[in-house]
Order: C-alpha cells, then sequence, then structure tokens
C-alpha cells in the first residue's frame, strides 16, 4: 500500500524499477530481521533471562543483536571476558554469518541463532572454525544435515544454558 502509488506512476528505466524493488525488499528483510529480535527478547524475559543488552555498541559503531549480561559488563574491562555472551540473530545465515565475527571484541564464542532451514556441511565446519555455535529451533533440527545436528544448540538449550549463569 506504501509504494502503490509510486509503482503505478511506473518506471523510466530497468534499473530505477530495479532500485526500487532492492528498496522494497531491503526495507522488508529489515522488519523480519528486527521482528525476529524482539520476538527473542520476549521469550528470554519471560524464560527468566532478564540480563541482557540489546543493540548496545561495542567497539567503534558496532552494534551486536544481544550481549549477555550487560553492555556494562562488557564495558568494564574487570569483567571476565569468558563470562561474556553475544547472540547474533539471522533470519538466514547464507553468508552473512561472517559478518557477526567481529561485532564484540571481547568475545570469543559467538552463538548465532537462525530460522535458516539447514546449511552445508562445510559452511557449517566454516561457522564452528570461526567460533560460532549454530542455534536454531528444535523444530528445525530435522532439516539440517545427519552429521550435523548433533552439534546445534535448540534456542531453549541457550536460554537454560544462561539463565544458569546469570540467575538471579
Amino acid at each position: 500500500m506504501h509504494v502503490l502509488d509510486i509503482i503505478r506512476k511506473g518506471f523510466r528505466s530497468v534499473d530505477e524499477f530495479i532500485a526500487m524493488a532492492n528498496s522494497i525488499s531491503n526495507r522488508r528483510k529489515s522488519r523480519a530481521g528486527r521482528s525476529l529480535e524482539l520476538h527473542l527478547e520476549q521469550l528470554f524475559l519471560e524464560y527468566g533471562l532478564t540480563h541482557f543488552a540489546t543493540q548496545c555498541i561495542t567497539e567503534g559503531n558496532k552494534k551486536p543483536d544481544f550481549i549477555f549480561p550487560s553492555a556494562e559488563a562488557y564495558h568494564d574491562v574487570t569483567f571476565p571476558d569468558n563470562n561474556l555472551h553475544m547472540l547474533a540473530v539471522k533470519t538466514t545465515c547464507k553468508d552473512r554469518w561472517r559478518q557477526v565475527l567481529n561485532e564484540a571484541d571481547r568475545i570469543k564464542s559467538i552463538h548465532l541463532f537462525t530460522l535458516q532451514e539447514g546449511v552445508s556441511p562445510a559452511q557449517f565446519r566454516e561457522m564452528k572454525q570461526a567460533g560460532i555455535t549454530l542455534v536454531v529451533p528444535s523444530a528445525l533440527h530435522k532439516k539440517y544435515p545427519d552429521a550435523i545436528r548433533s552439534e546445534l544448540m535448540s534456542l531453549g538449550g541457550f536460554i537454560a544454558k544462561l539463565t544458569g549463569i546469570y540467575a538471579d
């Protein structure tokens, strides 16, 4: 509805049409990603995982999706690095998973939540070698190759792990 009038007016060139289509597509993907983050935030709260920060600034202008237990702990040089956790959120990972590798320099073991229905064993090995633990809803585990299913973390497992660490 928001762009229907623009579309009805037509386009002067294919390039103009493609630019508009890409803009619409990118906005849609951005909204879907943000919606997923908000749903995860609500789930964390409902399951008692209350110690986290969203979109906080780490080094430079980097903004990881979730930092546990807090932005303050992340920026406190006396807080042990191994007690910091990060969850990156990507509706699909494809090649974009590499973007999360340097969002929080102090965190070496990164968790990446995705709704993507499977990755190749080669891509999974690359992620694992880079220090990424793939977090996938249990219902999607069967969509992943047998060889890597046992190495996937469920969202419930992730929440349980962190509530065990950051319990009030």
